[in-house]
């Protein structure tokens, strides 16, 4: 084992965690190790784990009482390591071809995520929270001179949001921010969730964007990433059946991912230290989020296809029409 693992030039070795390469599970030293790398410029390069270890403990400070819970503060971070405890869960989405079980857990990270927004963060100990980062879609028309760090799929997203006229759509949800402050996870989707098989148990990873912000961004982003993935399962398939067949299909997978929406509000809302909601700010995030995700697929693929196109498509109707979407989120 190498003593500063932070000089290896390749990816660690060790058990891919969530189906992403650049995150390692590894065992050093007898202790639990989980890395990360990420790309820039000059090539894989080691991401400081330090933010993370902090948020992922004022995380599990939400609930007192020590031992196993769904959020694990770290042991320790070291370097450019964060060792915690390894648990064997199953990712989120692999419960979608288990809508019983999905549900079941969606009601458990509902709760969870109400109890981490319940805390009072008027304490001196809470001062150095961040805003909540997240990943920001181009909302406004993009200057010349940024054109050339965008991929093609992306600026011709970008002028699809700019031509329905989203950012005016979404700027008074947006402007919320700054007066509705909680605790947030700050990039909660599918991929940070991991559940008991029988989903009557959660953890919740991945907390380096953690920050303050409106309890809607965070359930809202986990509603896009739940009706993202339904949506690009459905997209992929086979279409020798023709449009009607393409949108029927559509359609049904995507009721997975409200009958799972449904199960989140519901547990945040049955928990007594929930925040109240705003339903016009929920959906309004819910489709800031979905820009959120074709945001990430043009820029990894370089390509505005069908899926990014379909959300925009659903989430430029959530913007401009959020009142027929209230009852999905009450």
């Amino acid at each position: 084992m190498v003593d500063n693992p932070a000089e290896r030039e390749d990816l660690p070795s060790g058990v891919v965690l969530g189906g992403r390469q650049h995150v390692r599970h590894l065992h050093e030293r007898g202790t639990d190790v989980v890395v990360k790398r990420r790309r820039d410029e000059d090539g894989e390069q080691r991401r400081s784990l330090f933010v993370e270890a902090a948020l992922q403990a004022a995380a599990a400070a939400c609930f007192p009482g020590g031992g196993a819970g769904p959020v694990v503060e770290p042991m320790a971070c070291d370097g450019e390591q964060l060792r915690v405890a390894f648990h064997e869960e199953a990712p989120f989405d692999t419960f979608l071809d288990s809508p019983g079980v999905l549900d079941r857990a969606a009601h458990v990270v509902g709760n969870v995520i109400a109890t981490v927004h319940g805390q009072d963060l008027s304490g001196a100990a809470w001062a150095w929270l961040p805003e909540a980062a997240g990943e920001h879609p181009p909302l406004e028309p993009i200057p010349v001179d940024t054109l050339a760090v965008l991929s093609a799929g992306t600026v011709e997203l970008a002028a699809g949001i700019h031509r329905q006229g989203l950012a005016g759509l979404l700027a008074d949800t947006l402007a919320e921010e700054s007066e509705r402050q909680v605790f947030l996870h700050g990039d909660l989707k599918f991929d940070n969730i991991l559940a008991a098989v029988d989903g009557t148990a959660v953890r919740i990873i991945d907390w380096e964007c953690a920050g303050r912000g409106m309890p809607e961004r965070d359930l809202g982003a986990l509603a896009a990433s739940l009706l993202t993935e339904t949506i690009r399962r459905s997209a992929v398939r086979d279409d020798t059946g023709g449009a009607a067949e393409s949108l029927a299909r559509i359609d049904a997978e995507t009721q997975k991912a409200w009958s799972a929406i449904a199960a989140l509000l519901s547990g945040y809302r049955d928990n007594s230290r929930a925040p109240g909601l705003r339903t016009r700010a929920l959906v309004h995030m819910t489709a800031f989020g979905l820009l959120c995700r074709a945001h990430s697929y043009t820029q990894m693929t370089y390509e505005f296809d069908r899926l990014p196109k379909l959300l925009l498509k659903v989430a430029t109707n959530m913007a401009v029409r959020p009142e027929t979407f209230r009852a999905r989120f009450q």
